[in-house]
């Protein structure tokens, strides 16, 4: 896609009315608009409905209102197949759903989904959570396929429908189910219920014997040696060539064997390996308890929402590393960390081989947190958002009104920020539990969102 030198140098094999259609697909291309133009796309030819309609949907992406009013002028001219019109205005609905418009949303509205197309399904739920249409929501969301009507998610939404429209026995009565589990939308509806939250832990089931056995693995001991020589890349390849054949049983025990030794990355993606999710000691470590406790005091932090930061980030991996380069226990890039090094902490901004230290990365991963935090109301939802995709982009995703919190991080149009937050938010509750405390109700911990707008620009 994109690759226009490539079209015209493949455009010159073909023939001459062939090359013409590819300079006009190109031109189509760069200028969709250019679709209105009868005098050049009045001839038949093989491609001319694919192009235009790609043209209709590349425009979507920029303005999907004036995209509507160029398909209602091309399809009345051009024989669209049945699945080039399904196509076309699912591109529009999709690039519609978080638009405030009444016109955007009457037209999600009159895209009726394929049965299984999850995406279309989920672009009306988000465009009836923005006006809290939970009449709709409640209709919608009946003729949503099977298997997504199994999912937290699809339950914790239809209950809040069901309540939006007062149906309140019912809508309890869906809560208190989903409120037995240990998850987002668990605690979600917990709150909506004030029921308290299941945070069950039951230690890994493991036999002394096999524990023992595993131990005495050449292989093992290999690991665990250069995991503590700090030799981490060679250790994870030992681990990993160890652990591959091993089934669920012997998996248990490798990963109280790697708790035991402090790596506790691995024992977090070693015991997920088996299912077993119930091991709040192990899955959700408490590593570094001084210097997260001191930061978080120095910087007015919750000590839980460091820790579940770091969680989500690394699992405690102290030398990772992502893609994109950020590095280290809170994932820093080290463009970020040189500016909160020397404007929050008047230091000198830090080589990037000592972001893989864990004090220093936690100490400047936890001032970032707390700029994020002042510049964004003081709203942790928000700051966990913008730590995750950057706060240019959360200042473009505040709603226009206020929103409830839930609604806000369901709207956030990136996948990835959207599960990073619900995980984030969820873990907070566990480390909440783990450090010994009533854990935090996550209605708290998520305020409404909407009027942040004017305070947090006046306060950059």
């Amino acid at each position: 896609a994109g690759q226009l030198r490539l079209a015209r140098y493949l455009g010159k094999k073909l023939g001459r009315n062939d090359r013409t259609w590819v300079e006009r697909w190109i031109a189509l291309y760069r200028d969709p608009e250019l679709a209105r133009e009868r005098e050049r796309f009045g001839r038949p030819h093989p491609w001319r409905e694919t192009m235009l309609a790609q043209a209709v949907q590349r425009l979507a992406r920029r303005d999907g209102l004036a995209a509507i009013e160029l398909w209602k002028t091309l399809k009345k001219r051009y024989p669209f197949s049945k699945d080039q019109r399904y196509q076309v205005e699912r591109r529009i609905a999709l690039a519609l759903e978080r638009d405030p418009s009444e016109a955007a949303y009457a037209w999600v509205l009159k895209v009726q989904p394929r049965p299984h197309d999850k995406r279309l399904f989920s672009a009306r739920l988000n465009a009836a959570l923005l006006r809290q249409d939970w009449q709709r929501l409640a209709r919608d969301l009946k003729r949503w396929p099977e298997a997504e009507q199994k999912t937290e998610r699809w339950q914790y939404w239809y209950a809040r429908a069901l309540e939006g429209v007062g149906k309140k026995a019912e809508a309890h009565r869906r809560y208190k189910a989903l409120a037995g589990n240990r998850s987002y939308y668990g605690f979600l509806a917990a709150d909506r219920i004030d029921a308290p939250y299941h945070l069950v832990h039951r230690r890994t089931p493991a036999d002394p014997e096999r524990i023992a056995r595993l131990r005495r693995r050449p292989g093992l001991q290999r690991a665990l040696e250069l995991h503590a020589l700090h030799r981490n890349t060679e250790a994870r390849r030992e681990w990993r060539y160890l652990t591959r054949d091993l089934d669920k049983p012997d998996l248990k025990a490798a990963a109280l064997i790697a708790e035991r030794a402090d790596w506790h990355d691995q024992a977090i993606f070693t015991l997920a390996r088996t299912g077993y999710w119930d091991d709040l000691e192990l899955r959700f470590p408490l590593q570094h308890r001084e210097i997260v406790a001191d930061q978080a005091r120095r910087n007015a932090l919750d000590d839980a929402w460091v820790y579940a930061v770091i969680r989500q980030e690394s699992a405690f991996m102290r030398d990772a590393r992502s893609r994109v380069g950020a590095l280290g226990l809170m994932q820093l890039m080290p463009a970020t960390a040189r500016n909160v090094a020397r404007r929050q902490l008047a230091m000198k901004p830090p080589a990037r081989a000592r972001l893989l230290d864990p004090d220093l990365n936690i100490q400047l991963g936890s001032a970032y947190l707390k700029q994020l935090k002042d510049k964004l109301a003081d709203n942790p939802v928000l700051a966990t958002a913008a730590y995750n995709a950057g706060p240019h982009r959360v200042d473009r995703w505040l709603p226009e009104r206020d929103l409830d919190a839930d609604i806000w991080v369901e709207l956030i149009p990136f996948r990835e920020t959207r599960k990073y937050l619900q995980r984030v938010m969820s873990y907070t509750v566990i480390y909440d539990k783990r450090l010994g405390r009533e854990p935090r109700r996550l209605k708290e911990r998520m305020k409404p969102v909407g009027t942040l707008r004017d305070d947090r620009l006046a306060g950059a």
